[in-house]
């Protein structure tokens, strides 16, 4: 992942007639960068916050997120690239939105969160490279600007700031998958999180029957047949892998809701 510097972002942010941030509608908070909104408020620059793969979610819970943000004086769109609807939506939301033209937004997310694929989605055809993980080949090299409709721009990035905090859904996307140096310990903390949202998930993606994160590991391992070839213990490193590219794939269900998210979560909020 490339990392920009403040300065960066700043220049870029200066460019543009309003921000596009992608999060996932499955947990948009641990997603949200505060510095990016900082800049915004400071140029005077409005911010637009995507909630992508929103078909990943309950319809009411993606509503919920959208009257959360609301709230705090941040326009939030429910977006999914399988749902035509939405992706139309958006599109007649971006024509309408800024009245001058030429129009440039500037869109930002960490990755794997979709921005290619919004992109893709509202030019009607792969015009973005996209890579089914982060850092793969495909992975946005530089600066890329793409015609949505006559007058309306979007700049894509060719990376994020470097992360500030330590949540699981940031430390999955920060590198590519085989490259995290502890995935079991990360893998461990994602399947915590997520058997706090429904004991049954592993029980009825998997069909193992243990309830304990590393029992998983090591009872899904044997399923799979992944085996270390000397001692033929379990090679739960590689089912740790496997698990975090199936949550960000959307095979895990997991989401959060406004409901779930501690009162003093720190979200920009514009006087």
């Amino acid at each position: 992942m490339k990392f920009l510097s403040l300065y960066e972002v700043s220049q870029i942010i200066n460019r543009c007639d309003a921000i596009i941030e992608v999060v996932e509608a499955r947990n948009p908070i641990s997603l949200i960068d505060t510095r990016i909104e900082k800049i915004a408020k400071r140029m005077g620059k409005e911010i637009i916050l995507v909630l992508s793969k929103s078909d990943l979610v309950p319809r009411n819970i993606c509503l919920e997120w959208q009257e959360y943000f609301r709230d705090r004086g941040i326009v939030a769109i429910c977006f999914s690239t399988v749902i035509k609807s939405s992706i139309s939506r958006f599109k007649r939301f971006l024509v309408e939105h800024i009245e001058k033209r030429p129009a440039y937004y500037l869109l930002i997310g960490y990755p794997k969160v979709g921005k290619s694929s919004i992109i893709n989605a509202l030019k009607g055809y792969k015009s973005a490279p996209t890579s089914p993980y982060p850092g793969s080949p495909g992975y946005t090299k530089g600066v890329q600007l793409y015609l949505i409709t006559p007058g309306i721009y979007i700049i894509d990035t060719p990376g994020v700031l470097p992360p500030i905090t330590n949540d699981i859904e940031v430390t999955i996307r920060r590198q590519p998958i085989e490259m995290i140096e502890n995935p079991v310990k990360i893998a461990i903390t994602l399947i915590e999180r997520i058997l706090s949202f429904d004991v049954n998930t592993f029980r009825n993606i998997y069909r193992v029957h243990s309830t304990e994160p590393i029992e998983i590991l090591r009872e899904l391992a044997y399923k799979k047949g992944w085996l270390m070839k000397k001692y033929r213990e379990p090679n739960i490193d590689e089912v740790a892998r496997n698990i975090i590219r199936d949550y960000l794939n959307g095979k895990i269900p997991f989401y959060t809701s406004p409901r779930s998210i501690l009162d003093d979560v720190k979200v920009f909020k514009p006087k």
